[in-house]
Order: C-alpha cells, then sequence, then structure tokens
C-alpha cells in the first residue's frame, strides 16, 4: 500500500499552481522515505494511508472515493484560493463543507484564510506557508537599464485582473521610465485585449507563456513583481519572490496579505488602478521607498522556506 496520494483536481501543467504545489509536496515526503503517488483530475483507485488532495471543492468527489476504497485511510485537504474565496466555503450543503467534515486535516497557506473557514472545521485547521527551491545562487539582482521594469507572472484568469495594469500604464506620466511585462497564457477576450494594449502606445507588454527557469531569471533581474489579483489564495510568484528578495506591488486581499503581512507598505486597494500608478512612480523615482520594499521582502522570507514547509508536511502526515 502507497504511503501517500496526492491529488490534484487539474490537468497537469508546469505553470498551474495546483500542479507546482503537488511536485513540490510529492518531492518533501519521498524525501522523508515515504512511497508517494500523483495523479490528476479523477481518483485512480490507488490505495494509500493518506490522501492529500488539493483544493476541497474540486477533489469532492475524489475524497469520497477514496474513503469508500480506503475506509482507514485518512484525508488532508489543502484550502486553496478556488476554496477560501469561493461562496460554497461558507454554504454546509455544499461539496467544499463535506470535503471539510470528511477531512481529518485542513491546510491553509497563511493566517489570513483561517478567518474564511467555518468555526466548526478551525480545529482541524494548520498553517503550512508554500515555500520555493529556487535555482542555486540565484538573487534578486536587476538589470537597472533604462526602463524600470515591473514583472507579471502566472496564467492569466479574470481573477488576475490584468485590466487593472492596462489602466494603471494609461495613467503614469508619459516620461515615466515604467514598462510593465507580463508573462503566462491567456485566451478569449482577455487575450485579444492584452494584444491591444502590447500593440498601443503603453507602457504595457504582453510576451506570452515561458518555461519557468526563464521566468526566475526574469524575476530575478527585473525591479519589481506585480499583482493586480481580485483573488488569490497564495501566488507562488510572489512566494517566489520573497525567496529571491524581489519587491512586490500587490492588491490588498487576503492572500496577498496573508503572504506579505498587513504591514507590508507595497499593497494598494483593490481596483484602483490610480492608487496602483501612483505606487508604481514611486518605486522607480523613491530610492528610500523602494528599498524599504525590498527590506520587508527579505524580512518576510524565513516564513516561506523549503526546509520549514518539508518539516511541516512530514509531522503532519507522520502523526
Amino acid at each position: 500500500m502507497t504511503d501517500v496520494l496526492i491529488h490534484s483536481p487539474f490537468p497537469r501543467q508546469d505553470s498551474q499552481g495546483n500542479t507546482t504545489s503537488a511536485l513540490r509536496l510529492q518531492r518533501m515526503l519521498m524525501e522523508s522515505g515515504m512511497e508517494v503517488a500523483l495523479e490528476d483530475v479523477w481518483y485512480s483507485g490507488v490505495e494509500a494511508r493518506w490522501m492529500v488532495a488539493l483544493n476541497a471543492r474540486r477533489s469532492a468527489g475524489a475524497v469520497a472515493e477514496f474513503m469508500d476504497a480506503c475506509p482507514r485511510g485518512r484525508v488532508v485537504v489543502v484550502l486553496t484560493g478556488t476554496d477560501i474565496n469561493h461562496p460554497e466555503v461558507q454554504d454546509p450543503e455544499s461539496d467544499t463543507c463535506r470535503t471539510m467534515k470528511l477531512a481529518d486535516r485542513l491546510v491553509v497557506l497563511h493566517e489570513a484564510s483561517l478567518a474564511a473557514v467555518p468555526k466548526d472545521f478551525r480545529d482541524k485547521c494548520v498553517v503550512i506557508h508554500p515555500s520555493v527551491q529556487l535555482p542555486h545562487g540565484l538573487q534578486h539582482k536587476p538589470r537597472r537599464g533604462e526602463l524600470f521594469e515591473v514583472l507579471m507572472v502566472g496564467n492569466i484568469r479574470r481573477e488576475k485582473n490584468l485590466p487593472l495594469a492596462i489602466e494603471a500604464c494609461r495613467l503614469l506620466p508619459q516620461d515615466a521610465g515604467i514598462v510593465v511585462r507580463v508573462y503566462g497564457d491567456a485566451e478569449g477576450d482577455l487575450a485579444n485585449r492584452l494584444m491591444e494594449a502590447t500593440a498601443g502606445p503603453l507602457p504595457f507588454q504582453w510576451r506570452g507563456k515561458t518555461d519557468h527557469t526563464s521566468l526566475m531569471e526574469l524575476m530575478a533581474t527585473s525591479d519589481l513583481l506585480l499583482n493586480t489579483s481580485t483573488q488569490e489564495g497564495g501566488a507562488n510568484a510572489i512566494c517566489e519572490a520573497l525567496g529571491m528578495g524581489l519587491p512586490v506591488l500587490a492588491s490588498r486581499i487576503s492572500g496577498n496579505v496573508g503572504m506579505l503581512g498587513d504591514d507590508y507598505e507595497g499593497l494598494f486597494p483593490s481596483e484602483d488602478a490610480g492608487d496602483l500608478a501612483e505606487m508604481l512612480s514611486r518605486c522607480a523615482e523613491n530610492a528610500v521607498f523602494y528599498q524599504r520594499l525590498k527590506l520587508q521582502v527579505c524580512a518576510r522570507s524565513d516564513q516561506f522556506m523549503y526546509q520549514k514547509e518539508s518539516e511541516l508536511w512530514t509531522q503532519l502526515i507522520s502523526c
């Protein structure tokens, strides 16, 4: 019998957050000596002592099937951003709540998510901050070229709120010396809007999808990471920025606050393009402010170390 079955409800993709989390967790548990299987989309029938399910709502069927097949098995459910930010989390009859009820333990990615978990389930919760393993020696060293380079990375969906970044670029002074470069997949109307913004006079460039290694190098040499999301669980890109010391500007939503801290000075009101434009200009022009953001990011990075996350997961699965 396998020690741990990790289930992701989404097809495996290199740039998909659940895939990144699943592969990292598999590596951690295997390093601790456990036999670990990894599956996506459907429950495959694997018998295991533990199931770790990423996403309560979308993994509801797989969790129920696993418990039927392995009645003595135990279940850990990781509450992702699409759980925490979905109305089902407060509906006792929903798939999300049924899965939380079945689970032996619930994992949230930071303290800010605990408030969204129904009180009946909070005793099951444990906070395990996500982590990254950066290429050896990779640290933030911006190029310091003619332009102040701002990076946005990740799969582009409606919740990522790219139109806010486009509008902020429109509000920047023509001589601001700032460029926003976006890397990630987009489809349909959103892709059309990104292409239109890129083709125009705005300091905005959509570069499409690129591989993760190249993204890490781009982040390390850019001046700033930008996150404009309206919903977020715990963005991998922010975690990577913390690890390498890259300053971040992010919308003040619970997922970003949980990663960066409530007192982080690089948070701006969600949906406020004017405030974002002002903060972009401040980062580019005010070296003291920019350095404060860098110091705050570096001070926060210890909470998102790979070794710490690995130890907490090993303790949880071993108990």
